[in-house]
């Protein structure tokens, strides 16, 4: 959602981006839009007309490995299972982020995952082995 909101309009600071963000429904702490914009690639650069505005360095590409496993890392609290899904709860406001990370790990158990502010679903294939799934999501 940062990404579309950033593709079609001029943002400027963090205050501007969290509104349009609760706008869109979706409620974010400030420390986790900080975090975020990081891992995006996204900074305030000089605009001519309008002083400073957010812009996205790269590409979304591949974020270091390590990093995202420290991201995930820091954030879960604990993981329940039920079936194929993996009910994970993270720290508040923490929980799209992480299902952004486990998303960058492409993990060939996931079919997806869905992220609230505590809580996150993700939905594992059909036999998938939850202590794999464990290890290869926290290792």
């Amino acid at each position: 959602m940062i990404l579309s909101i950033l593709q079609d309009e001029k943002v400027h600071n963090q205050e501007e981006l969290q509104q349009r963000l609760k706008l869109a429904g979706i409620d974010v702490t400030q420390a986790t839009l900080s975090r975020d914009l990081k891992m995006l690639g996204i900074a305030r650069i000089p605009d001519v007309a309008e002083g400073y505005i957010y812009a996205v360095k790269r590409e979304l590409e591949k974020m270091p490995e390590p990093f995202i496993r420290d991201d995930i890392k820091r954030g879960i609290v604990k993981v329940q299972f039920s079936g194929n899904l993996a009910v994970i709860k993270t720290k508040l406001g923490h929980a799209t982020g992480v299902a952004f990370a486990i998303d960058e790990l492409n993990l060939p158990e996931i079919i997806g995952t869905l992220g609230g502010e505590d809580t996150l679903l993700v939905v594992l294939k059909e036999g998938t082995d939850r202590q794999k799934f464990l290890k290869a999501l926290l290792d």
